[in-house]
């Protein structure tokens, strides 16, 4: 019986060249490093990396590694949604970790028929003028956006790190601002609205799906439409929403 028990115990000794085998202890595995992909699709993001906004119910993520800052953001909200593609929302990023808002993207640009999905506007980075660019262009910000299958809209932002400071060193373990800014909208955006209550189509890749009222809608497989109960008419103007938040990058 004893030769019977070694003898896988001599064979696999002799495959491996009497190499040690060892395995990680589950206590050692990093479970915080997120494999992003920029889709507009938030499933790769943890539960516990997603933070709520209070007041906008909006929420956002944020994460880095030594290349990338990766932002997030979803916003449930269908009157949100609207003021989004047809009044646009900027993002701000301080280095500094104040609330300056001199730098940043403008996506979407917002339009009040046709929201343009596929151009962004950055600003404030090597102190040049905004500049109209691509949201897939090589070197710079990358922007996807989308809508789940529960009609949530979903931005994502890849931005190299190297455009935030010359020096990485400087930048490690860092503490910087983000903030969101949703535009203000008229009474009759909001009543233009409550008249048409379909919801966005669903998408999770670079063919995205537009609210109902904004525009042309570019999908292959459209889920059934639905009506909820319209929001309340508004009267007069929107406050603008803005979000700050604070994040540290440390690689």
């Amino acid at each position: 019986m004893k030769a019977l028990i070694l003898s896988p115990l001599i064979v696999i000794a002799g495959i491996f060249n009497n190499r040690t085998i060892q395995f990680l202890p589950v206590s050692q595995i990093d479970t915080t490093v997120v494999n992003h992909v920029l889709d507009g699709n938030l499933g790769e993001w943890p539960a516990d990396k997603l933070t709520t906004d209070k007041t906008t119910n909006t929420r956002y993520a944020i994460d880095n590694d030594n290349k990338m800052l990766y932002l997030a953001i979803t916003i449930s909200d269908k009157s949100l949604q609207q003021r989004v593609m047809q009044k646009g929302m900027s993002l701000f990023i301080d280095v500094k970790g104040k609330k300056k808002v001199n730098r940043g993207v403008q996506f979407p640009l917002g339009m009040e028929n046709v929201p343009d999905i596929g151009s962004m506007k950055v600003f404030g980075f090597d102190h040049a003028e905004p500049v109209s660019q691509n949201i897939k262009t090589e070197g710079t910000v990358n922007i996807a956006i989308g809508w789940d299958s529960s009609y949530v809209l979903n931005i994502e932002y890849n931005i190299p790190l190297n455009m935030l400071e010359g020096s990485m060193t400087e930048l490690n373990n860092k503490k910087i601002s983000i903030g969101w800014k949703i535009n203000e909208a008229d009474a009759s955006n909001n009543t233009a609205y409550n008249n048409n209550t379909s919801q966005p189509v669903s998408t999770i890749t670079r063919v995205v799906g537009v609210p109902a009222g904004t525009g042309p809608v570019a999908s292959r497989n459209p889920p059934a439409r639905q009506t909820n109960p319209a929001p309340p008419p508004a009267t007069g103007k929107s406050k603008p929403s803005t979000i700050w938040a604070a994040h540290t990058i440390s690689f």
